[in-house]
């Protein structure tokens, strides 16, 4: 990379890191008025906070988004989204794909970052403690059924931590267990080309970037057994992980999908 190139593309990240975290406060701001006054956050976020989390990666990173829906996908039904861990805006990301409120599992510390986490808190996010493993799955099961019981999804990153090579590494089996306890399907979601955009270990945004978001089907998880719910849990990463590196998914599954732009506050209208 030429010195002339790496100091635009510094200048750049930097504008798209300081108009974003801007950005989200401004969100977040909106957010707590339109809570303030009574309004039910699933539509708050329909309205407000998915829109603008779109907008921090489709126009302060630059990225070119577009969201592939398989088929089998039925948008009204909550679930939990299992999507690879690419980089600090996965989540923007996802508000991209995610038809319908949804609340973020993640690490509680994270609720103390400034802004993010105050509007994670505000998205009623799920945060995991460092208890006993027993006792995680525990709360982390009667945290998405409250989820489900008020019309909201539950997105997670099975991985555990972001990727540092491009691929899609082992799924843990937590998020699988939360899920069967909850009665809640699960979806793969892959976000093919989000690497490209940025990376753990770097602060650069790299612009004009495509990313494809490929939504898979529901895959039901009543009644598996623990060992089942691994077999799950590899199947679910090996989905994932084919369409990160292909950008579509197997033959496993049927390739025809619809095709549509990241959301949009219009595209968003469907009541919660």
């Amino acid at each position: 990379m030429s010195a002339l190139r790496r100091a635009g593309l510094i200048l750049f990240s930097l504008w798209a890191w300081s108009g974003g975290f801007a950005w989200m406060l401004v969100g977040a701001t909106i957010t707590l008025l339109m809570l303030v006054v009574g309004l039910p956050y699933q539509r708050v976020h329909l309205w407000v906070t998915a829109p603008m989390f779109v907008h921090v990666v489709r126009v302060f990173s630059a990225a070119r988004v577009r969201v592939h829906y398989h088929p089998g996908f039925d948008p009204e039904q909550r679930s939990v989204f299992l999507q690879n861990h690419v980089n600090l805006l996965d989540g923007h990301l996802a508000s991209a794909a995610i038809p319908h409120a949804f609340s973020g599992l993640m690490n509680a510390w994270q609720f103390h970052i400034p802004i993010y986490g105050w509007l994670m808190r505000l998205s009623k996010g799920i945060g995991v403690r460092r208890t006993g493993r027993e006792r995680i799955i525990i709360e982390l099961s009667e945290a998405a059924r409250e989820r489900k019981r008020i019309g909201m999804s539950v997105l997670t990153f099975p991985e555990g931590h972001r990727t540092i090579d491009g691929k899609v590494h082992a799924f843990r089996r937590g998020v699988f267990l939360m899920a069967r306890n909850a009665d809640m399907p699960v979806v793969p979601v892959a976000a093919h080309g989000f690497f490209e955009v940025n990376r753990k270990g770097s602060f650069l945004i790299h612009p004009w970037r495509r990313v494809d978001v490929l939504v898979g089907p529901q895959f039901p998880t009543t009644g598996l057994s623990d060992a089942e719910v691994g077999e799950l849990a590899s199947r679910m990463q090996e989905l994932v992980a084919y369409a990160v590196e292909h950008g579509r998914w197997p033959e496993s599954l049927p390739s025809e999908v619809s095709t549509v732009p990241a959301v949009t506050s219009e595209a968003r209208s469907r009541p919660t």
